[in-house]
């Protein structure tokens, strides 16, 4: 639990915050002034390590933007123990179930286009 806590856990989230100004602003101007790209184009796009690597920064930063979010809103307003551990592991749970689900189907979305 102190590993995000206090300062620790202000500089993870704005850190994370900034990441995904920096994905969103790069959207935004892709769809603004880049040409009409289709679900092949973002596929073969994916496929390449630097697209997959790039996903994986996107997932993880917006999984721990979202649990730090999570935490410090639960921590805040949830009082009785029991309770907040249990909002907690459900949180926990639900995310990582989400940054497995991201692994997955990043993983099988490379070896889908690996030609052997």
């Amino acid at each position: 639990m102190r590993l995000f806590s206090g300062q620790r856990a202000f500089v993870i989230q704005r850190l994370c915050a900034l990441v995904l100004l920096a994905y969103v602003a790069a959207a935004a101007l892709r769809l603004a002034f880049g040409p009409p790209a289709s679900f092949e184009h973002w596929r073969a796009w994916a496929a390449r390590p630097s697209g997959a690597v790039l996903l994986l920064l996107l997932a993880g930063a917006l999984i721990a933007h979202a649990w730090v979010g999570l935490r410090d809103v639960v921590l805040d307003y949830v009082h009785p123990l029991a309770l907040r551990l249990a909002v907690l592991g459900a949180a926990a749970t639900g995310l990582a179930a989400l940054a497995a689900w991201t692994l997955f189907i990043l993983a099988r979305h490379a070896i889908s286009h690996i030609a052997f």
